[in-house]
């Protein structure tokens, strides 16, 4: 018996608690490894949505139904988009291509215009020089007479696109 190892008790419960703290340093590690290729790594370094929106311009909103509106937008969670102060552009062959505010409609919508992200085909934050910005400013500020949306009763109008079709959209 002269010749039996002695570990004193302190020394195996600071080894026990080192394995515990590795085993709990492990766990942590996998639970965070999983969490990131889940989501993806590229999700660690892209922005979000609402991270490059800009809060001070407007925004073209181009929904998956064709229909364009104009406006400030803003993230509101995972799933939805708030659009206020909220225009479109109406073309017709009497009056030409009118820029119309939200709400004149003849459901008398409210805002903010709520948007599924699901809908949304792209955004893009709008100069304060352009076309839109210009006419929007101007509307505002009583230069541009105030154009309601055509009767319900209206054939909608198609105006041209990018491509070499047209859809027909009150909204475009």
């Amino acid at each position: 018996m002269n010749q039996a190892i002695v570990i004193p008790i302190s020394a195996l419960r600071r080894i026990f608690v080192m394995l515990l703290v590795l085993i709990a340093l492990i766990l942590v590690v996998l639970v965070v490894r999983t969490q990131v290729f889940r989501a993806g790594v590229a999700s660690l370094f892209s922005p979000s949505a609402g991270e490059v929106i800009d809060r001070n311009a407007y925004q073209a909103v181009f929904l998956t139904n064709g229909s364009t509106y104009f406006g400030k937008l803003e993230s509101q969670g995972d799933n939805w988009f708030l659009l206020t102060d909220v225009f479109y552009l109406s073309a017709s062959d009497q009056t030409g291509t009118q820029l119309i505010k939200r709400g004149s409609e003849a459901q008398a919508p409210r805002e903010p215009m709520i948007i599924s992200r699901e809908q949304v085909l792209f955004i893009e934050n709008l100069r304060d020089d352009g076309e839109i910005v210009t006419l929007i400013k101007k509307f505002k500020s009583g230069q541009l007479p105030t154009a309601t949306a055509a009767p319900p009763t209206a054939a909608p109008t198609a105006t041209a696109r990018a491509s070499a079709t047209s859809s027909p959209s009150p909204t475009r």
